[in-house]
């Protein structure tokens, strides 16, 4: 019986397109420079429209307008938020096939009893509930001393939620040293029961508050820094695995969950855009995959791939696509035949980008590119205005979305007919599998 492989998924915060070293930036990011080399580096890698849609996606294979996850909450807001304890998640579904599973870092998809990370696929967890700008809310002078301070977590499958420590502007610069630290210490007691295992590191750089660790802290500014350490935690992941002579039967999968702005000092490349809004260098982030022997080296691919892709195509890679499950859409696609070599196509040919407000902001369809909604300014607060005419634009030719067809030859209005088509089976879908609600306790279709 062939091996089970092991998976580590690395993902960051708010990482442009155009920030590693590989994808053409300018702060040096040689171990994760490395991993693009020795596997595929996606270029076209989509993500969506803030945090939390972005994990919903990648852990249950569903757009996030499905699971309820298509926002994040205001602070205070009431009700609950995240993914109910109905959905089956990417950890469900490895810890159903026997391996070991754990979920470090970030989670921002709920804080609640039964959406914890240990409520939902999960052996073991540590890390914060929310996003990192929460470290920050107990040093403002009018924060009120009644109200909790945010905290640190930690808790095992089974076991209710332990708040280790106060998350705060001293403890943010240490949160992805912790992670690498738990992620190695996971590797190498699994590994050395000779158990497989799923690991999620969810790295808390570069979201702000962006405060370097001591260690990174050489005097040329927070984004700088947090990047080289981003690159350093990935290397001693990277060498826990060699170490534990599991790194030809891991997939190790590194990616950003958004795009960045270069007010906080990242790039988009040659992309338009920042996070926010609905252009490429607001969708666009790094992505690569490898699997030493089995995923192609050296290989650089601009074919479209979702984050919603990612579970099923590591299900397959891991001979666990029967425990997918089809009793729900699943808009990720097996992507398993790419990812290895065997075609040169993902499969993918659009992509849906939606909006804080879960409606769609622009729709991708090869290399031509619809806008529904834009931003009345770059601010990433800006209201959303819903254009009279979608514009369109040629990515191959224009990546800077600069010249709308629509506006300078109005010859291409067709396209729109392309770009609806996934919008429509959306709506098909939707009518016979309703959305679950925001903060639902939903329990399944009939």
């Amino acid at each position: 019986m062939e091996r089970q492989p092991n998976i580590v998924f690395m993902l960051a915060d708010n990482l442009g397109v155009g920030d590693l070293s590989c994808f053409g930036g300018a702060v040096p990011t040689p171990r994760i420079d490395q991993l693009a080399a020795e596997g595929t580096r996606l270029t076209n890698f989509n993500t969506e429209a803030q945090c939390t849609p972005t994990r919903g996606a990648l852990l249950t294979g569903r757009m996030p307008i499905r699971t309820g996850t298509f926002r994040v909450p205001l602070p205070g807001e009431p009700g609950d938020y995240g993914l109910c304890n109905w959905e089956y998640t990417v950890a469900d579904l490895f810890s159903d096939a026997g391996y070991a599973t754990a979920c470090y870092g970030k989670w921002h998809l709920g804080d609640v009893d039964g959406r914890f990370p240990n409520d939902q696929g999960f052996d073991e967890w540590w890390g914060i509930t929310e996003s990192s700008d929460t470290a920050s809310y107990s040093a403002h002078r009018l924060f009120p001393e009644e109200w909790p301070v945010p905290k640190i977590h930690e808790a095992r499958r089974g076991e209710p939620q332990k708040a280790e420590v106060d998350f705060d502007l001293q403890t943010r610069p240490l949160m992805d040293e912790g992670i690498a630290k738990r992620t190695v210490e996971f590797i190498e007691r699994n590994a050395g029961a000779g158990k497989p295992f799923f690991i999620y590191a969810s790295f808390t750089n570069l979201h702000p508050p962006m405060i370097p660790h001591p260690d990174f802290d050489d005097g040329r500014g927070a984004y700088s820094a947090n990047v080289r350490e981003l690159d350093v935690r990935t290397g001693q992941i990277l060498d826990a695995l060699d170490e534990a002579g599991v790194a030809d039967d891991t997939i190790v999968v590194w990616a950003s969950d958004n795009a960045t702005s270069a007010a906080m000092g990242g790039s988009s490349g040659v992309w338009r855009g920042k996070f926010g809004g609905g252009w490429e260098g607001s969708i666009r982030t790094p992505a690569m995959i490898r699997w030493p022997g089995r995923v192609p080296a050296r290989v650089v691919s601009d074919e479209i791939v979702a984050t919603y892709d990612w579970l099923p195509t590591l299900a397959a890679l891991a001979g666990e696509s029967d425990r997918v499950p089809d009793d729900r859409p699943i808009d990720g696609i097996d992507m398993s035949e790419f990812v290895l070599g065997e075609r040169e196509q993902s499969g993918r040919e659009s992509f849906v980008f939606l909006g804080s407000d879960g409606e769609p902001l622009s729709v991708k369809w090869k290399d031509m590119k619809v806008h529904f909604k834009e931003a009345m300014s770059d601010s990433w607060t800006a209201p959303l205005l819903k254009r009279q005419i979608p514009a369109i634009y040629d990515l191959g030719a224009d990546p800077g979305e600069q010249n709308d067809l629509m506006e300078t030859e109005l010859t291409v209005a067709w396209v729109i007919a392309a770009v609806m088509a996934p919008l429509i089976e959306l709506g098909q879908s939707a009518a016979q599998y309703p959305h679950v609600e925001v903060g639902a306790d939903f329990q399944g279709y009939d």
